[in-house]
């Protein structure tokens, strides 16, 4: 429930356009009862005018009615003050508008029709203010929770799946988004509605009130048993769904792997077990959904019948008016709906605050990496980055760095070389504190990075990832990222260096073609290729190039290592390359094992020390260091 309060108080700035929204609702309410009273006198006035009888006076002798007269004050006609105020209002009214004897059976049934417009009119408003409050309640929230989600930590997004993020922003704000759009709008529409209704019925008539009230279980319970068990096939059905799902997303996805090692027949059976599995579960969801109608119209039938012969015996006494009957039918229909949605909305309370509790876990999750206090802008970069006995773990794991000291001095090529898992990208990582260490500092130029304003710090370095990130946008949006104001010349150029500018102008559209998510209308050389040009334009003083060259042929390669060699010339570089031939040329390689340095030197002296570097180089596989 601390969940649903935090909720409520999230809601605050949107209270004032909710209070009209539920205004509107209370119209729907009232509208809803005056339309069921107008019932009874549309039967009595106007389809059966003769039959009025001497009810009032009847029931003004009824020892019940008394009774109920200790709460509503039943007048000495027999009528309670809801129903005299109602009739007082109703006759006011047609004598206002002109109603006489001879136009009755035209203007009542006209006043009917007004009401349903009056209650249709308040429904369009209220359903349309609380869904724009709902809306607007989401866009707030999503986007908060989006903006957390891009200042966490390299830690936070190793610790969290990108599919339950994705889920958390998506699906989860989305049943916030039905809760205060759909579901709590239902719960004070079906209340207000509920609470107008009740008035009438027991103010039309206690006695039948309470047989209602008395047969209401041979409706509700096959109502419950049939709900329960449907509740229990469906779970199962769509738990079964989603096993079906998965091997549908797996088979076609690795489409080329099944049939490389024949597995076609195997993985046919598979989804035949699980398809048979789901068709038996929504088998028997159809037959208890196919027995609901009947059982509960048999019921709902068999109720009324009671109802009914308890009302013919009170309007043949003279108790009661075909209309006053038709009056209490009708709200009691009408009382149907509004309970059901009520009831059902605890269940989608339920579900919203869940996914409530998986967004504030994503909301209040601590930000490691932040400004320091009196953090200052980056100077210059002048001399050196030096690492000094840092060590880096992740929560719950043991450390991927192990007190690792090391300088890269300016102007310099640093290699990371070594096996997989060794700690290369993650020590990489570090620099622009993507995480930070959790032993040991990273200096610039004697500045503990973590004394640098994350902005200064990181909009002095260049970055081409291992996995290289595109966007659904255009080449030019691509390559200018996080700074679109460099002109189409500087675009172009960057593309040029980095070997790219061919491809592009062949594009339909050139710097304005889309490339598709993840730049998946290109393929894996021209992807990486644009992620060096967007790291081109940039000219940063400092360089990380992870895996920079690795998805290119060799004629590629070799002309965008050019480039590469060109702009680092001059500049600080650290190179994370699984295939040694591309760092021979380096200042300094560090081979890094298990999250240390075992190795440090240039090409040549490493070879001849004949260690861990000499056999990668030896056995040349990049298979076995990638």
């Amino acid at each position: 429930m601390n969940d649903f309060v935090r909720l409520l108080g999230l809601f605050r700035p949107y209270r004032k356009a909710a209070l009209g929204a539920i205004g509107a609702m209370v119209g729907v309410a009232f509208f809803t009862a005056v339309v069921a009273y107008l019932f009874g006198p549309l039967f009595d006035q106007v389809l059966t005018p003769e039959n009025k009888t001497v009810v009032q006076a009847e029931l003004a002798k009824d020892p019940t009615a008394q009774k109920v007269a200790q709460i509503f004050g039943t007048p000495a006609e027999g009528k309670t003050p809801v129903i005299k105020f109602l009739d007082d209002s109703l006759a006011s009214l047609l004598s206002a508008i002109g109603v006489s004897e001879k136009n009755r059976a035209v203007l009542l049934p006209l006043v009917l029709l007004a009401a349903f417009a009056g209650k249709n009119f308040f429904a369009f408003l209220a359903e349309y203010r609380f869904n724009a409050v709902g809306l607007a309640f989401v866009k707030g929230l999503r986007g908060r929770v989006y903006s957390r989600l891009l200042e966490q930590s390299g830690a936070f997004h190793a610790k969290f799946p990108s599919g339950d993020l994705i889920s958390r922003v998506t699906g989860d704000v989305d049943r916030i988004q039905s809760l205060f759009g759909t579901d709590l709008a239902d719960l004070v529409q079906s209340l207000a509605t509920l609470v107008f209704l009740s008035i009438l019925v027991v103010s039309r008539s206690p006695q039948l009130t309470f047989v209602a009230l008395v047969v209401a279980p041979a409706i509700v319970a096959p109502v419950l048993l049939i709900a329960k068990k449907l509740r229990t096939y469906s779970k199962a059905g769509r738990e079964r769904m989603g096993d079906l799902t998965g091997v549908l997303s797996e088979t076609l996805r690795g489409n080329r792997v099944v049939q490389a090692y024949g597995a076609e027949a195997y993985e046919a059976s598979r989804f035949d077990a699980l398809n048979e599995k789901t068709f038996r579960l929504l088998k028997k969801a159809a037959g208890v959904m196919a027995l609901s109608s009947p059982l509960v119209e048999t019921a709902s039938v068999t109720a009324f019948l009671v109802l009914l012969t308890y009302a013919g015996t009170q309007i043949g006494a003279g108790r009661l008016t075909l209309g006053e009957f038709v009056s209490f039918g009708v709200g009691l229909v009408m009382m149907y709906q509004p309970f059901k949605r009520a009831t059902r909305t605890n269940l989608a309370l339920q579900q919203a605050l869940a996914s409530a509790r998986r967004i504030f876990e994503a909301l209040d999750a601590p930000i490691d990496v932040v400004d320091r206090e009196g953090a200052r802008p980056m100077p210059p970069f002048a001399r050196e980055i030096r690492f000094s006995g840092i060590s880096f773990s992740y929560p719950g794991r043991g450390e991927v760095i192990k007190n690792v000291t090391l300088c890269v001095p300016k102007g310099t090529v640093t290699a990371l070389a070594g096996p997989s898992g060794g700690g290369k990208s993650t020590l990489a990582a570090l620099v622009p504190r993507f995480m930070d260490v959790t032993a040991g500092n990273i200096a610039i130029d004697g500045v503990d990075v973590r004394d640098l304003t994350l902005a200064s710090l990181r909009g002095s370095l260049g970055i081409v990832t291992q996995d290289v990130v595109l966007f659904d946008d255009s080449i030019r949006r691509n390559v200018a990222y996080g700074n679109v104001s460099y002109s189409d010349e500087k675009v172009w150029e960057a593309l040029r260096a980095a070997n790219a500018d061919d491809f592009v102008r062949a594009l339909p559209g050139g710097l304005d073609a889309r490339i598709g998510e993840f730049g998946s209308q290109l393929s894996g050389g021209q992807r990486q290729r644009l992620a060096i040009a967007r790291a081109i334009l940039r000219d940063p003083p400092i360089l990380i190039l992870d895996e920079a060259t690795s998805a290119l042929d060799t004629q590629s390669e070799r002309a965008v290592q050019e480039a590469l060699e060109r702009l680092m010339a001059g500049r600080t570089t650290l190179v994370i390359a699984h295939r040694l031939s591309t760092i021979r040329r380096a200042d300094q390689i560090v081979v890094l094992a298990a999250g240390e340095i075992v190795e440090q030197g240039r090409h040549q002296e490493l070879i001849a020390c004949g260690g861990l570097y000499k056999k990668l180089h030896d056995l040349q596989g990049e298979d076995l260091t990638a």
